[in-house]
């Protein structure tokens, strides 16, 4: 599904989640990991566990379980947007429970996202601001659901409130080329 609006957000389910969710999460607990409090004037961050320090890090046990099937969920959803080269160039996760919260931020790349590993219909999802309008977007995820918008969009994980856990994978992307039939589309009807 792609939102329509100012931006495009791609909500997918992805297709392996059933299949590697019980061994992924496994990897995740035994993963190395910090958590994260930063209270300032700025942020107000509460995650019990990510390893966001090492999110370019390839060798760890379950990135290297996942990545190629997260590659090809990517490049099959690129292609929606007439896109292609996918490059994963940094890839984290985070564990939230009650009360913790990860305040508004942006990322870096073109494209950015999460996958719902572990998400209990008592959890808040991500919540995105619309830069035109400054509307609040609420998107309708489920446990299995990959995410993903423009990196330069204002997003938050709203505080949890329950005693749920949520896990979640993110990642930061970039697109290097236009899907070729699409260019010669373009070539074609928009000739000079």
């Amino acid at each position: 599904m792609i939102y329509e609006g100012k931006f495009p957000i791609i909500v997918q389910k992805f297709n392996k989640h059933k299949e590697i969710k019980e061994n992924l999460l496994n990897l995740l607990n035994n993963t190395n990991s910090e958590n994260l409090q930063s209270i300032d004037n700025y942020y107000s961050d509460k995650i019990s566990r990510l390893d966001w320090f090492d999110k370019t890090n390839w060798k760890r046990k379950w990135v290297e379980y996942i990545i190629e099937d997260l590659i090809s969920h990517f490049k099959n959803q690129v292609k929606k947007l007439n896109l292609s080269d996918v490059i994963i160039n940094a890839l984290w996760f985070q564990q939230y429970n009650k009360s913790d919260t990860h305040s508004w931020h942006v990322h870096g790349d073109n494209y950015t996202g999460v996958y719902y590993v572990e998400f209990d219909k008592k959890c808040p999802p991500t919540q995105l601001i619309d830069p035109i309008t400054e509307k609040l977007i609420k998107i309708k995820v489920k446990e299995g659901d990959i995410i993903m918008f423009p990196s330069f969009v204002i997003h938050r994980a709203p505080l949890v409130k329950n005693n749920t856990k949520k896990t979640i994978i993110s990642f930061n992307l970039t697109f290097n080329n236009i899907e070729s039939k699409y260019l010669k589309k373009l070539i074609k009807k928009y000739y000079y």
